[in-house]
């Protein structure tokens, strides 16, 4: 789910976000009526869980090809605690509008981690068809963006 992105694959400001994640999805895996937004929101709650369980729920969303790079969920735990802990127990987050291209939805996420400070990141999605959902949105990669508030793109 984590893997680096190129810096030039997408420009994407967190304009007009909103406090989206004070509705937090109660969904646990991959599911045909959960929204792109629906499925940042599930992972973005698993790690604020700050749990194995948590995580867990997060890689449940991992698409078959971003798991065949993160995965199993033990390795997907340690790349996130080691690269990306800012997720794990953060305050809030806010979703910006979503983007779409030809083959991908883009979700803008605003971070506020633990110790207060603000993370831009964004959430690459795609649909795939499971053996038990069709058609479903899933996680093909995270990318974080750059601190500097005049970067203009990852």
């Amino acid at each position: 789910m984590f893997r680096f992105l190129a810096p030039a694959l997408l420009v994407l400001g967190l304009a007009g976000t909103s406090p989206a994640f004070a509705q937090i999805s109660p969904a646990t895996g991959p599911d045909p009526e959960l929204s792109p937004g629906d499925v940042v929101r599930a992972q973005l709650a698993g790690f604020r869980a700050d749990s194995d369980a948590g995580i867990a729920q997060a890689f449940a969303f991992a698409s078959p090809r971003n798991r065949s790079v993160t995965g199993p969920v033990q390795r997907f735990s340690k790349m996130i605690r080691a690269g990306y802990g800012e997720l794990l127990g953060h305050r809030s987050a806010s979703l910006a509008e979503l983007r779409q291209d030809e083959a991908h939805t883009y979700q803008g996420v605003e971070i506020t981690a633990a110790d207060g400070r603000t993370h831009l990141y964004v959430f690459i999605l795609s649909r795939y068809d499971l053996p038990n959902c069709d058609n479903c949105w899933m996680t093909d990669g995270v990318a974080k963006r750059p601190a500097n508030p005049d970067a203009q793109s990852l």
